[in-house]
C-alpha cells in the first residue's frame, strides 16, 4: 500500500499561482493574498496530508500540510487553493511564506519524506499584478518518462479576460463546447 500511496502522489501537480493579489481570490477571512492551487491529476482520491510546499529547495519542509483536516483528501481531478500569506495559524490552507511580486518564484512541491521533489514552478518575475500563472491544461506540465519536469511551455498568464480567465479551484481550460451536444443536434435539430 505504501507504493501505490507514493505513486499517487507523483499525480499531484502545482496547477496556478498568482503572486499579487489586488483584487481577486479572498481567503475565508475576506483576506486577499498570493495563492498556489495544487491539482491532483489522477482518477483516484488523493490524502496530502505531510506533503511539503516551500519557496525555498534548500528548505523542503518549510510548510507540511497538517494531518487531520479532511479537506486534504482530494478527490479524483480535483483542485485545492493555499494562501501565500505567512500565517499558517489561520488554518491548513495558509502557508508560512510569501510569494514576492517583481522577482521569479519558485515553488516546490515535496513528499512527506522531505526529499522527493513531486512537482515544481518558476513563476516569472514579469508576472502583472492580479494575474495569475496556469498550465494550459490541469495537471499537465511536461511529464517524460513518469517523472514530472517544469516546462514553461505548458504555462501561460492569465489576465482575467476572455480565454485568459483566473480560475482558482476550478478548471484551468474550458471547453466551449461540448462534442456529444453538437453530435445530437446534427442529427436532431429540434
Amino acid at each position: 500500500s505504501l507504493t501505490s500511496f507514493a505513486q499517487g502522489r507523483k499525480g499531484l501537480r502545482i496547477n496556478e499561482v498568482m503572486v499579487q493579489n489586488d483584487s481577486n481570490y479572498l481567503d475565508a477571512y475576506g483576506n486577499r493574498h498570493a495563492w498556489i492551487e495544487l491539482f491532483n491529476s489522477t482518477r483516484a482520491s488523493m490524502q496530502i496530508s505531510n506533503v511539503y510546499i516551500t519557496n525555498d529547495k534548500s528548505v523542503p519542509t518549510k510548510y507540511g500540510v497538517p494531518r487531520g483536516d479532511h479537506n486534504t483528501k482530494l478527490g479524483p481531478l480535483q483542485h485545492v487553493l493555499f494562501f501565500a500569506d505567512n500565517d499558517p495559524g489561520k488554518g491548513t490552507f495558509h502557508l508560512s511564506f510569501e510569494l514576492t511580486p517583481g522577482v521569479d518564484n519558485h515553488i516546490y512541491l515535496f513528499d512527506a519524506d522531505g526529499i522527493t521533489l513531486i512537482d515544481e514552478v518558476v513563476v516569472p518575475a514579469n508576472l502583472p499584478a492580479n494575474c495569475s500563472y496556469a498550465l494550459l491544461h490541469d495537471g499537465v506540465s511536461g511529464d517524460k518518462d513518469g517523472e514530472n519536469k517544469f516546462h514553461p511551455e505548458f504555462w501561460t498568464v492569465r489576465d482575467g479576460k476572455a480565454h485568459g480567465y483566473i480560475t482558482p479551484c476550478e478548471v484551468n481550460m474550458v471547453e466551449s463546447t461540448n462534442s456529444s451536444v453538437e453530435k445530437f443536434r446534427t442529427h436532431d435539430s429540434h
